[in-house]
């Protein structure tokens, strides 16, 4: 080394070691990229499942005096093909209440996924002599 520029620059290890240091780096922000990625398709998935079953609770029961049944038959019909399927479950509980189901199953990265909402309803006593 020349005495008289005692700091002529880095050596070859130095810029090697820099290099992989910014190597790891990279990919270290590439992989949460890709982890980010990942979880804003899971959640634009299950935000349109939820919607898709708060739409058909609210289908279900917007009669004040049920129906739920025919409702839910007429909720079950889905297009062929699609990619969101919509099942509707409406029962009668010892209760006199009616507990109504949708479940909303989509496949999703290669796993197939399912969301369900229920809701409990009352029909008063009018309805049952007026009917739905």
């Amino acid at each position: 080394m020349d005495p008289r520029c005692p700091n002529r620059g880095a050596t070859i290890l130095e810029v090697l070691v820099a290099i992989m240091l910014l190597g790891v780096l990279t990919l270290v922000v590439f992989a949460a990229f890709s982890i980010g990625m990942r979880a804003t398709s899971l959640a634009s998935g299950l935000e349109i499942a939820v919607g898709l079953a708060e739409e058909g609770i609210a289908r279900l029961t917007d009669s004040p005096c049920g129906g739920f049944p025919e409702a839910a038959e007429a909720l079950r019909s889905g297009a062929p093909g699609a990619r969101y399927h919509r099942e509707a479950e409406v029962r009668l509980t010892p209760e006199n209440l009616w507990e109504v189901t949708v479940t909303v199953s989509w496949a999703q990265e290669r796993r197939q996924r399912s969301i369900a909402l229920t809701t409990l309803r009352h029909v008063s006593r009018a309805c049952e002599i007026v009917g739905p």
